[in-house]
């Protein structure tokens, strides 16, 4: 009997390991985890290895748990039976719903969820190979879950697991709280990056006319000095017409060029150093146009785009 009571114990002690480490490794920052693989730790590449299964971690850490579970209950009413008879079950099912429910469950939970980063890196190593053991057993569990959740049609596509994924991002999002005027425009920013792919360059357009430009037609050196009373670094250039944009002088450009000619500007032509207009549709996505200016390395410290001052038409529209 004291035998059955020492094994009960230790089966308690598994039951505890596997609980918490099932809350451990499913509470642990996934962030922290990929910094300190990057930074070299084995512990934690080891975790993120465990992510990227969490059906087949779950399923195994679960069917080890149950197994335990079920075995010292059974060991424990046997004891029981053969103590008090008949009257044991009762015993056996009151002590060891105690014991499971505080020891097994609750106790290193808690203490789980409190200390998750560090308890996953130590239980990591652990848990793999019973998680690779376990693994036919889990598999053909989780393909019957699956079934049966199909059958209910409570089965998740890619879509929605992404559009979970962004109301995720942005329930944290909106936990960034506070009135401070810098956290204001921290969440403002963090938002409008999940709306990259719902909004169009035409709504985040400048209208011409609140555009810095200059006449291509003008003498260089009026050129030069409207460039350097400007604040930007990229300025449209217009021939004829202020729709009728014929390049984007870069004021570096400008400037190296002045520098090589001293003072005397007279054969500076404008048009050999300014780069030609880009003309983005007003459609166009802004997650599509920021890929595209990272295709051709087009990045700008400022956001301008110019379109015609009346409504008709498909104006041009520049970078």
């Amino acid at each position: 009997m004291l035998e059955t009571a020492l094994f009960i114990f230790v089966l308690l002690l598994l039951s505890a390991f596997f609980s918490g480490s099932e809350t451990a490794l499913t509470a642990a920052s996934r962030h922290v985890m990929h910094q300190l693989e990057q930074a070299g730790d084995q512990r934690a590449a080891l975790v993120n290895t465990l992510h990227e299964d969490k059906e087949r971690l779950i399923g195994a850490i679960l069917l080890g748990n149950n197994l335990v579970n079920i075995l010292s209950s059974a060991l424990a009413t046997s004891m029981m039976l053969t103590v008090f008879g008949d009257h044991g079950v009762v015993y056996a099912t009151v002590i060891m719903t105690f014991l499971v429910l505080v020891f097994a469950e609750i106790l290193p939970k808690t203490y789980a969820i409190r200390n998750a980063n560090s308890m996953a890196l130590s239980v990591a190593g652990t848990i793999r190979p019973l998680v690779i053991v376990l693994g036919p057993v889990t598999l053909a569990i989780n393909v019957l879950v699956r079934n049966l959740l199909s059958l209910i049609g409570a089965n998740s596509s890619v879509g929605e697991n992404r559009v979970a994924a962004e109301e995720e991002l942005r329930g944290a999002i909106e936990l960034h709280d506070g009135d401070a005027p810098t956290v204001k425009q921290e969440r403002a920013m963090l938002r409008s990056v999940l709306e990259l792919t719902e909004v169009q360059v035409e709504e985040i357009m400048s209208h011409r006319g609140n555009v810095t430009t200059i006449d291509a037609g003008l003498p260089p050196a009026e050129i030069v000095r409207q460039a350097l009373d400007s604040p930007f670094t990229r300025i449209p250039l217009w021939r004829g017409n202020p729709d009728n944009i014929v390049g984007v002088l870069h004021t570096k450009a400008l400037l190296r060029e002045v520098i090589a000619r001293g003072v005397d500007l007279s054969g500076l032509d404008i048009m050999n150093i300014s780069s030609m207009p880009w003309f983005i549709p007003e459609q166009t996505l802004l997650l599509d146009q920021l890929q595209a200016f990272r295709a051709r390395r087009a990045f700008r410290p400022r956001h301008r785009r110019v379109r015609r001052s009346h409504g008709g038409g498909d104006a041009g529209r520049h970078h």
